[in-house]
């Protein structure tokens, strides 16, 4: 049992190190969404919100899969992804303001 149990470990793990390779692909795209924004309420869209997790969960649904673990994992990502563009708008906000002074 333990070598099946280290090779379904193995397994896990590659599959972790894709999931987070397309996490950070999102990332540069939600970067690049960010960037595209009026303001904090356009990053924290309820609407789009509801669309992605509505989108994930027929996707799931018709995988077979746990529609329900899908839209936790979702949420949770979302999350972090709003706090992130939240904090890199701020960042990006602070050097525009940086590099106007030093142009001053």
């Amino acid at each position: 049992m333990t070598e099946q149990l280290d090779a379904v470990r193995t397994a896990i793990d590659e599959i972790d190190e894709e999931i987070v390779a397309l996490i950070w692909r999102r990332e540069r795209l939600v970067r690049l969404a960010g960037g595209l924004k009026d303001d904090d309420a356009q990053v924290k869209a309820r609407d789009r919100i509801d669309e992605v997790i509505n989108h994930v969960r027929q996707t799931a649904e018709a995988q077979d899969q746990d529609s329900t673990v899908v839209e936790r994992t979702y949420r949770a990502m979302i999350d972090a992804f709003i706090d992130y563009e939240l904090r890199t708008r701020r960042e990006d906000e602070a050097q525009a303001r940086l590099d106007a002074f030093s142009r001053s």
